[in-house]
């Protein structure tokens, strides 16, 4: 009994506490409102998943581009009689890679994930004669890293904080270039 509860108590204290990130909501009022003076918007998805390694943005619940969409949706809003918005989602993938970990401690896994998201959104002003008034590119790439040994859950809250820091970086940067390009036909 004696060998018994010892063991226990080292199989108890050598545990480690795993750090869990905290969940993400995703809530879109908290991101840029743009309003653009237009009568239509059309949303063409034009990019289209990689099914091969290292993509893994066909593989999520809620993927990177559906995230995106539910933003544009929400948060940019037209007014008018005349013109039409035209966004085109060029890209929104997301990248697994395996690569080393230099920070990592004698008999910890030398191998960690690497998680590479990639937002590239064209948006394109045309009159009701389809002649381009006025256009711009947004961009938004950020990274992190994981354990290569974390539980799903780990890795779906890591990977959900990836996806609305870049949500927020092509909210703040859309709203910067479109006020940039578009001043004229802005709200």
């Amino acid at each position: 009994m004696k060998y018994l509860c010892i063991l226990i108590f080292v199989f108890v204290s050598a545990c480690k506490n795993a750090n869990i990130p905290e969940s993400v909501v995703f809530d879109n009022n908290r991101l840029a409102k743009i309003s653009i003076d237009a009568e239509i918007v059309k949303i063409n998805k034009i990019y289209k998943s990689i099914y091969s390694e290292p993509y893994i943005d066909h593989s999520l619940l809620n993927p990177p581009i559906q995230r995106l969409e539910r933003w544009i949706e929400d948060n940019i809003s037209i007014f008018g009689l005349e013109n039409k918005l035209e966004i085109n989602i060029l890209d929104a993938s997301i990248q697994q890679t395996e690569i080393q970990n230099e920070n990592s401690k004698q008999f910890e896994g030398n191998k960690i994930f690497k998680y590479e998201l990639f937002y590239l959104v064209e948006y394109n002003l045309l009159s009701n004669a389809d002649y381009l008034i006025a256009t711009t590119t947004v961009e938004s790439k950020r990274t992190t890293t994981s354990g290569k040994y974390i539980s799903i859950i780990e890795k779906e809250k890591i990977i959900d904080k990836l996806i609305w820091e870049s949500l927020e970086a092509i909210s703040n940067q859309s709203n910067v270039l479109l006020k940039k390009y578009m001043q004229d036909y802005i709200l």
